[in-house]
């Protein structure tokens, strides 16, 4: 029997996808326990739905209707919606059903975004892809509950 997949936020790799142009890499030590147990499909969704690198950076602004602006309030949320459509897609075509994903993050977080006020007020909510995958029943994580999956 091969590796349960886990969909992880492209950043935990070291990958320059932030918005910033850095990364979140993950300690070297936790990678290689998760490359041992786990069959790894990284992405970026703010990415691969068409932001640059870097990038203004985007907090959702409302909820219903989703709409997501950057700092400069011009509004990305057909990018944001497009990248998490693609996760959703790489979870499906490969039957992933876990994701360990970036917290705090206007796309991945699965607990807590900032509020939309640009002044690093975060409050009770998750990321666009988080909440598209969760409604597929994809079991999401933050780097935070690493303990969880290794």
């Amino acid at each position: 029997m091969g590796k349960e997949k886990l969909l992880i936020s492209s950043c935990f790799l070291g990958n320059l996808v932030k918005y910033n142009g850095s990364h979140n890499a993950l300690d070297e030590g936790i990678l290689k326990v998760l490359e041992e147990k786990y069959e790894l499909y990284p992405v970026c969704p703010e990415v691969d739905g068409g932001l640059p690198t870097p990038r203004t950076p985007c907090e959702i602004s409302s909820k219903a209707p989703l709409k997501v602006i950057n700092k400069d309030g011009i509004d990305k949320t057909l990018q944001f919606v497009k990248g998490a459509s693609i996760a959703l897609k790489v979870c499906q075509e490969n039957s992933i059903k876990i994701a360990l994903l970036k917290a705090n993050s206007p796309s991945c977080s699965n607990e807590k975004v900032n509020d939309g006020t640009f002044t690093k007020t975060r409050v009770d909510g998750m990321g666009v892809t988080a909440q598209l995958l969760k409604d597929y029943r994809i079991t999401i994580y933050n780097e935070n509950e690493i303990g969880k999956l290794i």
